[in-house]
């Protein structure tokens, strides 16, 4: 698995050499040249994608969440009545897992809404409404279970999630960072249903010093390195929230000349691949590649 993901590394690296850039367009320029005008099959093909993307996801979580009595639409609350925000047995994290749902739908729904012809401003409006209308949606449907019930800070932690990757694509200050997810696949897990095993999840955001401080760092710096803070779950009862300081790979402003690649490339780039690393809390400990 290492091997794969090492030999993964190097072939986008090298997709990124300077013969291929000067020819190529990146995720966040694929549609520069593209005419404002929507194609009937593409919206189509684009709305069964979505569509049954939505489906399989709901057939997928439903044994997991929904295998229980249905009661009347309520709040989530604590026992002492106030609702809850991001307090949990999972310290919120379960949030961060949020963010990130709601940024692939935005962020794909966004793709495919400009691949289908609409303007980028139709097609803002479209992924990040969609996203956010989606998993409002499911949170909608939590409310109809006794577990679980309508989550506020679940619902705000989805209006994030839908509304930055589709940000990224109209402000380009905003694209030198990135949120990103890692799962640690060689161990074993903490929970029979990997969608909620955060133990082994950790959750980053990224942002490349190459862009933010251009021509202030040395020409040594290679610019497609970012730095990484994380935050993620011991696997002890207690559950203590764990912070990282990691090294970053920035994919998606590769450049090829395929539309397609470059969004493959560009869902790649949402997580966050092995790496250097340090946990600086609840203790210092480095890892010479971290997943």
């Amino acid at each position: 698995m290492k091997r794969q993901i090492r030999i993964l590394i190097i072939a986008l690296f090298m997709a990124a050499s300077p013969a291929g850039l000067s020819q190529g367009f990146n995720a966040y320029d694929s549609f520069r040249d593209s005419p404002n005008r929507y194609q009937g099959w593409r919206g189509g093909l684009s709305a069964g994608l979505i569509l049954g993307t939505v489906g399989g996801f709901y057939i997928f979580t439903r044994p997991i969440y929904y295998d229980e009595k249905s009661v009347p639409f309520h709040f989530s609350r604590h026992p002492d009545g106030h609702l809850t925000f991001f307090e949990n047995d999972r310290r919120g994290l379960d949030k961060f897992g949020h963010i990130f749902s709601t940024s692939l739908f935005a962020q794909n729904i966004y793709f495919l809404s400009r691949w289908s012809g609409f303007s980028n401003k139709t097609a803002s409006y479209l992924g990040a409404g969609l996203g956010i209308a989606i998993m409002t949606g499911m949170e909608v449907h939590d409310g109809l279970y006794e577990r679980w019930g309508f989550s506020v800070g679940d619902f705000l932690a989805n209006i994030v999630g839908g509304v930055f990757p589709v940000a990224q694509q109209n402000i380009p200050f905003l694209r030198h960072f990135d949120y990103k997810l890692s799962y640690h696949f060689t161990a074993s897990q903490t929970n029979d249903d990997t969608i909620e095993d955060y133990e082994n999840m950790t959750f980053w955001l990224t942002a490349n010093p190459a862009g933010l401080f251009a021509g202030r760092l040395p020409g040594w710096f290679p610019d497609f390195l970012n730095l990484a803070i994380g935050v993620g779950l011991t696997r002890h009862d207690t559950r203590e929230r764990e912070v990282y300081i990691s090294l970053d790979y920035r994919l998606k402003t590769i450049e090829t000349r395929s539309v397609i690649l470059n969004q493959v490339i560009a869902a790649l780039d949402r997580f966050h691949f092995p790496a250097p690393a340090i946990r600086v809390s609840p203790s210092f400990v480095g890892f010479g590649f971290f997943f």
